[in-house]
């Protein structure tokens, strides 16, 4: 009985210390304002480059990058919305020492039937983009969800990294984003 408790304790130790040792072999490379928490006064997103004007007053919605409290993490996330005339998007390119593995974030959607939101990473050496990744949402979930975009590695060297988030173009498509970092398994 000893015996048997004891060859349970060892499993579940060394279970644990695998699991550990997988974490310990992975860096978080940050990136600018990927957990969306900046925001001007205006409010536009801060670190990123969007097609959003909330201050602009034409006969449609113009603020269709929006600051939302409703987040995966900390305060704020960023949710991209359909206005019936465009499309929303958000880059934002930075640079970068090490070529990750994966893009990891947290989404939320309301994906109208027939449309797709995307999220694309170019990694560049120079003015080349050596390396990619694709992530289409073409499905609607209520609360948050945890995806990993896996990035090619065809490169060994990179300098740095272009996210592009892309709303839908189909009323009532809905995308959260939020908490995006980039992985590099070793």
């Amino acid at each position: 009985m000893i015996a048997r408790a004891l060859t349970i304790v060892m499993l579940f130790v060394l279970t644990f210390l695998s699991c550990k040792r997988e974490v310990a072999n992975q860096q978080i490379i940050p990136i600018p304002n990927g957990d969306f928490e900046q925001w001007d006064n205006m409010p536009n997103l801060s670190t990123w480059q969007t097609n959003s004007c909330p201050a602009c007053v034409p006969p449609y919605e113009t603020y269709i990058v929006m600051k939302v409290t409703d987040a995966a993490n900390g305060q704020f996330a960023a949710k991209f919305i359909y206005n019936n005339v465009y499309r929303s998007y958000a880059t934002n390119k930075f640079a970068i020492s090490l070529h990750p593995t994966s893009l990891t974030g947290y989404i939320k959607s309301s994906i109208t039937s027939g449309d797709t939101a995307i999220i694309h990473i170019d990694l560049y050496s120079g003015n080349n983009i050596v390396d990619t990744g694709n992530f289409y949402e073409t499905s609607s979930s209520v609360s948050y969800r945890e995806i990993n975009i896996p990035i090619s590695q065809t490169a060994t060297n990179v300098d740095s990294a272009l996210i592009k988030i892309i709303g839908g173009k189909k009323q009532n498509t809905e995308l959260s984003v939020d908490n995006l970092v980039f992985l590099k398994n070793d």
